[in-house]
């Protein structure tokens, strides 16, 4: 009776495993992210750009407040979406529901970033650094970025290789300064 009950049960367990290995779902699969909780990109009409570099343009939406400014050693937390100037949503600090803000340190903001680490700093370049230098906290600002000063020089592996040749559009919102 007993060595009955132990084959069903290894009989049971068996099954089991197999009905479990036969899941086609991969479980280390990253879905893509839920952009519908993206904001609307910020209206540049009757707005005068300025020139911060050659191939960086600032629209500025929202003056700030506050008696600190970004600069290149500043800890920056804001609010960002990346856009190509085809509309198209590289990242969004919205994306997935979110509501907080991330932090940036502007010290390497600008660096292009070794392929083989994934982390948000792969969206970041030197027209961005540019752009974010003189912000205050509450500020709004869009920023534009020619290839040539976004991602036109980034190995053909990483992995916005596909923007290489595209204008890149950041709206950013800074939260919070925390200079250094």
């Amino acid at each position: 009776m007993q060595e009955s009950v132990f084959k069903y049960l290894l009989l049971i367990i068996m099954l089991s495993v197999i009905g479990i290995a036969c899941n086609t779902d991969d479980p280390f699969r990253i879905p893509p992210p839920d952009l519908t909780t993206v904001p609307e990109p910020f209206d540049l009409q009757n707005i005068e750009p300025m020139e911060i570099i050659p191939g960086v343009q600032v629209f500025i939406h929202e003056e700030g407040y506050g008696p600190f400014y970004v600069t290149a050693r500043d800890e920056v937390w804001i609010y960002k979406t990346l856009r190509t100037d085809e509309g198209d949503i590289i990242y969004s600090t919205f994306s997935d529901g979110r509501v907080d803000p991330i932090p940036i340190s502007m010290s390497i903001a600008g660096n292009y970033q070794n392929v083989f680490n994934f982390t948000i700093l792969l969206g970041y370049n030197p027209g961005f650094k540019a752009g974010m230098l003189g912000m205050r906290e509450g500020e709004k600002r869009t920023i534009i970025v020619q290839p040539e000063q976004g991602f036109a020089n980034i190995p053909s592996n990483s992995l916005n290789a596909a923007y290489r040749n595209n204008k890149l559009i950041y709206d950013i919102r800074v939260s919070r300064i925390e200079p250094s």
